[in-house]
């Protein structure tokens, strides 16, 4: 425990009290996840290496995705890597730690990313774009081949029992450049066009289309679209359910997960179903792609605010029960990304309602095992009791605000939110709506006067129910969560600025009566306990300094 003098240790007790006070949901998966990639167990000596730096930062090591790789070798190479994971699986557990599967590979990112790793299982056609370019190393989802080959992969991976088999994000409808580059994919560069495809598109539909023919008629008629675009996500879930069935027969109780970046509507769900209908249990999200530098560190919180629409575009069912976000960095070296930004994008996640976090932070190209122990784990490990306070402190409590009614990008909605609005890109307890008029300004230049009129404007048009009210100047993202009758449970504060934000007073709403104080937890400093002040019905409080681009929250 770091030493501080405003947090004796009889005021820590009562805080730990009120943290155990409040059980974490039962399905909920473990917190921090950490992905690999196959050369981390490519063979005994480096598994040694990078067990090694797993083991000694456990706290940031909950789960382990281990790799199924990016290529697609001779079968016979994923039998002699899987037999080792069997192994390796064991020394996880052995320590405690949850061993999973990342299914990195199944219709390939890209040409050039495939053959980093090589082709040499691939018998059968590649996925084919509009224009006709086929990806030599990527798949065609349809291909009796290729789906025998990934039905060979889940079986012989499913012998370590993971815990949870997640898909990669290549099990997607484009972006397998240089056949569908994503640069054209708004153009409607979505399928796969290879002549297995197209026959099977004519079978369903009646029709007698070629590539040319079809193409040329999509331009026109978006119910002929809207077919292919239906047709394209059932031959990736089909990839999907030949992973989940495999998989289940060997492992019952494996689950399955799904990751992906955002998408225009809720075609994505037929992935999920797939998955869930093949298993007969609940499955895994792993939403989200890009910001993987701290060039900006905004980028991250944009890339939240992305990954919380994507909750609500998928209508967020019930069985989907792991929400686990992607932080990344990439490539994975030392001028990426830090410690803090992974921290701070994590938080913010949380936030805003995913419930586990994946990092994919670790590479055997760009460091060593001990650089990442000692940059990146280490410091994730030791703020993870902020992390695992706030998730189940928060547990069964719903992000609170003004929904998201607007049209405009995750970054324009954001920059509306830093005024220190609470807003809901995602689900949660709406008490108003902020619209496309409401973001009519630039955070950058409002003055301080400005900024407070705004929340006071918006708090009166919701009827002065917003759950916080924040009545000092500041930049920054406010997130309360409350119950669903509305009790304030938590209010989270990220510091969107390059200099330490000075104390700040909240007014509150929903506080319990007979509820005194509550604690102010953050990154890199003890939990302090502070008093509320009640005068006329009104609850404020004052919390401390918070230092550049960094978060905080108050556990009531």
């Amino acid at each position: 425990m770091k030493a501080n003098h405003l947090f004796p240790v009889s005021l820590w007790a009562v805080a730990l009290a009120a943290l155990v006070s409040v059980p974490c949901a039962a399905a909920e998966p473990p917190l921090m996840m950490i992905r690999l990639r196959g050369p981390n167990t490519a063979d005994d000596a480096q598994w040694a290496k990078t067990f090694k730096a797993l083991r000694e930062n456990r706290g940031a090591c909950d789960d382990v995705w281990f790799s199924t790789g990016i290529g697609f070798p001779k079968i016979e190479w994923h039998a002699a890597h899987a037999k080792r994971l069997v192994r390796y699986a064991d020394d996880l557990r052995s320590v405690g730690i949850v061993p999973s599967l990342q299914f990195q590979a199944t219709l390939g990112h890209s040409d050039e990313i495939t053959l980093l790793e090589g082709v040499d299982g691939k018998t059968w056609g590649g996925f084919t774009g509009r224009g006709g370019t086929e990806g030599k190393a990527c798949n065609c989802p349809r291909q009796p081949g290729f789906l025998a080959y990934v039905r060979e992969m889940a079986r012989l991976y499913a012998s370590f029992k993971p815990s949870v088999v997640w898909i990669d994000d290549d099990l997607r409808i484009a972006g397998h450049a240089p056949a569908s580059p994503w640069g054209k994919v708004p153009e409607g560069w979505i399928g796969c066009w290879c002549p297995t495809c197209l026959a099977a598109f004519n079978a369903e539909t009646g029709g007698k289309w070629t590539r040319e023919t079809l193409d040329t008629a999509m331009k026109r008629d978006t119910a002929l679209f809207d077919r292919w675009e239906k047709f394209s996500f059932a031959g990736i879930a089909e990839v999907a359910r030949v992973i989940a069935e495999e998989t289940h027969k060997v492992s019952p109780e494996t689950r399955l997960a799904y990751q992906h970046g955002r998408y225009r509507n809720d075609s994505q769900l037929t992935v999920y179903r797939a998955m869930h209908e093949a298993t007969g249990l609940p499955v895994g999200a792993r939403p989200g792609g890009g910001a993987y530098f701290d060039y900006n560190p905004n980028d991250q919180m944009v890339k939240a605010f992305g990954t919380a629409r994507q909750r609500n575009c998928l209508g967020n069912p019930e069985w989907i029960e792991a929400w686990c976000p992607e932080i990344e960095t990439c490539p994975r070296a030392f001028a990426s990304r830090t410690a803090q930004g992974l921290l701070n994008e994590a938080f913010v996640n949380l936030a805003y309602g995913m419930n586990c976090l994946s990092f994919l932070i670790m590479s055997t190209r760009h460091e060593t095992d001990e650089w990442y122990s000692e940059n990146l784990l280490a410091p994730l490990a030791a703020e993870k009791p902020c992390l695992e306070a706030y998730r189940r402190h928060n547990a069964g409590a719903l992000p609170a605000g003004l929904a998201d009614a607007t049209k405009a990008t995750p970054e324009a909605l954001y920059r509306f939110a830093l005024a220190g609005v609470p807003v809901l890109p995602g689900p949660g307890k709406a008490y108003g709506e902020v619209t496309d008029a409401d973001l009519n300004f630039s955070i950058s230049q409002m003055s301080s006067s400005a900024l407070l009129e705004l929340r006071r404007t918006m708090d009166a048009r919701v009827g002065g129910r917003m759950p916080v009210l924040v009545e000092t100047p500041t930049v920054g993202l406010v997130v309360p969560r409350v119950t669903a009758d509305g009790a304030l449970r938590s209010v989270a504060l990220v510091n969107a600025r390059i200099d330490t934000q000075k104390p700040v007073t909240l007014r509150l709403r929903g506080v319990p009566s007979g509820v005194e104080t509550a604690t102010w937890w953050a990154f890199h400093a003890d939990p302090v306990v502070l008093p509320l002040t009640r005068a006329g019905g009104e609850v404020t409080i004052r919390i401390p300094s918070l230092t550049a681009w960094n978060c905080g929250w108050l556990m009531l």
